[in-house]
């Protein structure tokens, strides 16, 4: 079982880098002391100094690793600001300030392109972040909005895979024109008045010419 390094170190979880630092120096001077004992003492005191090496590095390693969270967390609450604030320049350059593109990070780029109105892409980022972390309620939920409002906004998202048109008086297509269903006694009135034009003009053409296609008229 490995052990704890602040236990080897003799300082508490909260400790802070000048403190990691203290500890790691005083006990390093003890050991370096001990090492030339005789015996046991001297192999022991080399084996606390191994010791003592890996658990400053590891303490070092996680203060690191809070620090950068934290300045994560301070950065995405800059970007959350700018987005309320519609400076979205602003929190795309934030964003873009950004080396560790963890799930968060895809979350508020998402927010970013909904603003815009880019909603493909901000469903495309929102679907790495639940494949980043499948058991944030947060990006699951969001992406389940952004879906359920692109379906009720797509003009044929009622329309089955087989491509039947819609149901009801009219039929609309993607530019918002509305064209209204006829009845068959209306489609026979209409092909009668356009074959009678034709033949009207055609008579005309014919008399320019001295003929004529129909005598009556």
């Amino acid at each position: 079982m490995q052990k704890n390094p602040y236990l080897i170190l003799g300082v508490s979880e909260d400790a802070t880098f000048a403190e990691l630092q203290d500890a790691y120096t005083n006990l390093q001077n003890k050991y370096k002391a001990d090492r030339f004992l005789e015996g046991e003492a001297g192999a022991e005191a080399i084996r606390k100094l191994e010791e003592l090496e890996w658990a400053y590095n590891e303490c070092q390693n996680i203060l690191h690793d809070k620090a950068t969270v934290a300045d994560s967390n301070k950065v995405y609450e800059d970007v959350s600001r700018l987005i309320k604030e519609d400076k979205l320049v602003e929190a795309q350059s934030k964003l873009d300030g950004i080396d560790s593109r963890d799930a968060e990070w895809h979350y508020y780029q998402s927010i970013v392109y909904y603003k815009k109105k880019w909603f493909n892409d901000s469903k495309t980022q929102l679907e790495i972040c639940v494949s980043m972390d499948p058991k944030n309620y947060k990006y699951a939920e969001a992406l389940r909005k952004l879906n359920a409002d692109m379906a009720q906004s797509d003009p044929f998202a009622n329309q089955n895979q087989q491509g039947q048109q819609y149901s009801g008086a009219q039929q609309q297509n993607r530019g918002g024109y509305t064209e209204p269903q006829m009845s068959n006694s209306q489609r026979n009135a209409d092909a009668c008045c356009n074959t009678c034009c034709t033949l009207y003009c055609c008579d005309t053409c014919c008399e320019c010419c001295g003929a004529d296609l129909i005598s009556c008229c």
